[in-house]
């Protein structure tokens, strides 16, 4: 198992992804990223312009969130920006890649951080790096780190998921089990839940979880998508992570957690009587086990998450968007000056709050110090705290590939399959790690052995 001792509590990995990172898309055809490169000759409208936002944070029919444009077309009122509400990710970056081909672009367009590099790859995203400057001060550098490639930046952070565990805490007092702070624990937590009874988990198992595998890998030292020079490189099936794909076998052989998908009506209902105890997830969490366990506020109480070395509390993020501006924009100044303004600016990072968001712009996330705990844990009083400590433990930057969706379907899948049928854990992530070159060489790409 992983988890041998470290020097200290408070040392920091080093960032040894960062360089992957940032060179993440270092091989993308020279025209591809020509065409998204920031240009000094983009000039401003003449006149009032109108800005198609496609978001699904921000919703016409909210209040809260049409009191933030009117508020911004109170400062500048030759903009007016338009709601449009549009689904997640995947659903976002198709109809993106269709409004490009037929140029009907919005204007700044909402995407979960791992949409992006597709996006970006397929030359749809403008290279905003000239339009942030001014507001690069707004967000930590491991925060713009979500949305830089190459050293040029395509997006300004909306939110972030700082990883977390959120727990029943009168529960696992009940059962006599502490607060896990290693993966170690965790699993001895599951074995003394469990059979003190047989009825009650520590958590469910949901394969098709394919981010937060992702991220507990990375948290392991894995890396699943990495670039080199001119080559791709895909780590799914190397050992850091197939080690974690042993520790959540050897969890579901011992029926030590529930194989099951989130948010379904059993799975909300299970949480509601107490027979799942835990989510590890990150800190959007209580807001969602609010939501379908309203009766149960009051009752847990939030961590950090558990390492997988002792010591060592690196994290990456799990989850959270930004806004992006589309290469095709009619109004691509007056775009990103209105995403930078959300996001990167004290006034709009902290009205972001009232969107039960953690913004990822400083003052928003600095703002919540001093704001009241989530409802699902009102008497956490240090949650908040707790949270943005975790951020500044937020040291592993996550490169995701061009090909994140056909990662997804085929490791969601076989995961499922292998968790309720007795399959390998290792012999899927290795079978996703060749799907994945497979499919990155099929699309032109370089795949380094």
């Amino acid at each position: 198992m992983l988890g041998a001792e470290t020097p200290s509590a408070g040392a920091r990995r080093p960032r040894r992804r960062r360089a992957a990172l940032a060179g993440a898309l270092a091989l993308v055809p020279a025209l591809a990223l020509a065409a998204c490169s920031s240009s000094d000759d983009d000039a401003a409208s003449d006149g009032p312009v109108t800005l198609e936002f496609w978001t699904y944070s921000l919703k016409g029919t909210d209040p809260e969130a049409q009191a933030i444009v009117d508020r911004y077309h109170e400062l500048n009122p030759d903009v007016t920006v338009k709601l449009s509400e549009v689904g997640g990710t995947a659903e976002t970056s198709s109809k993106l890649l269709a409004a490009d081909r037929a140029d009907t672009v919005p204007d700044v367009v909402q995407v979960e951080y791992r949409a992006l590099p597709s996006l970006v790859v397929s030359g749809v995203v403008k290279d905003i790096t000239d339009d942030v400057a001014d507001v690069r001060d707004g967000v930590e550098d491991n925060i713009w780190d979500l949305t830089t490639f190459d050293g040029q930046v395509y997006g300004v952070p909306q939110d972030i998921g700082p990883m977390m565990l959120t727990y029943r805490a009168d529960l696992f007092a009940q059962y006599g089990v502490a607060v896990p702070t290693t993966w170690e624990e965790y699993a001895a937590a599951a074995e003394a839940i469990h059979t003190q009874d047989p009825s009650v988990y520590i958590a469910s198992f949901s394969p098709t979880q394919f981010e937060f595998f992702a991220s507990v890998a990375a948290q392991a030292g894995g890396e699943w998508w990495s670039n080199d020079g001119d080559a791709w490189s895909v780590g799914i099936g190397d050992e850091p992570s197939l080690e974690t794909a042993d520790y959540w076998q050897d969890l579901v052989e011992r029926d030590l957690v529930t194989v099951e998908p989130l948010l379904t009506p059993e799975w909300n209902a299970k949480v509601n009587d107490g027979k799942i105890l835990s989510w590890a997830a990150a800190a959007w969490a209580p807001s969602v086990l609010y939501s379908v366990a309203p009766n149960t506020a009051g009752l847990w109480e939030a961590a950090p998450l558990p390492q997988w070395t002792r010591g060592d509390a690196s994290v990456p993020f799990l989850g959270g968007s930004t806004y992006l501006v589309p290469e095709k924009s009619e109004h691509a100044e007056e775009a990103a000056a209105f995403a930078a303004w959300l996001s990167a600016t004290d006034e709009g990072s902290t009205s972001l709050l009232s969107l039960d968001l953690l913004p990822g712009g400083t003052a928003g996330r600095e703002a919540t110090l001093t704001a009241e705990p989530p409802m699902l844990m009102p008497q956490q009083t240090d949650f908040w705290q707790v949270v943005d400590q975790v951020v500044a433990d937020t040291t592993i930057p996550v490169t995701w590939g061009p090909n994140v969706n056909v990662a997804q379907s085929a490791f969601g899948d076989a995961l499922n399959e292998a968790a309720l049928n007795g399959g390998s854990f290792r012999d899927v992530f290795t079978a996703t790690q060749e799907t994945i070159a497979a499919d990155l060489e099929k699309s032109g790409f370089t795949v380094a052995d």
